[in-house]
């Protein structure tokens, strides 16, 4: 069984719910997926662990699409890169409801 899962949650948004630690073949896979995916991405983390949940981010950032995280007490830093990698937007929110508004206006 997977890690996370994906799921729509309108027209151009699927959101990715993270449901335990990340195996080698869940990292493959998330990976693959970034590289296809043209939308906006939701990525809930509620319940999760934050420290697993900023190693992931960052090592996933340089190729993650449009992206509001919510769901786990993980610093804004986490998203920050150098310029010169940046591709999309990626923002870390409090909640759900703030995550979907910012999406939606993008």
């Amino acid at each position: 069984m997977s890690s996370f899962t994906l799921t729509p949650v309108e027209r151009g948004i699927m959101r990715c719910k993270h449901t335990e630690k990340l195996k080698p073949e869940d990292v493959q896979a998330l990976a693959k997926f970034f590289e296809d995916y043209n939308g906006k991405l939701l990525v809930d983390l509620t319940g999760a662990d934050p420290a697993e949940c900023t190693k992931n981010i960052k090592n996933f950032r340089p190729m993650m699409p449009l992206t509001a995280v919510f769901g786990a007490d993980i610093s804004t830093e986490t998203v920050e890169i150098p310029d010169s990698y940046y591709e999309k937007e990626v923002k870390i929110f409090k909640t759900e409801s703030e995550a979907l508004d910012w999406l939606r206006n993008q």
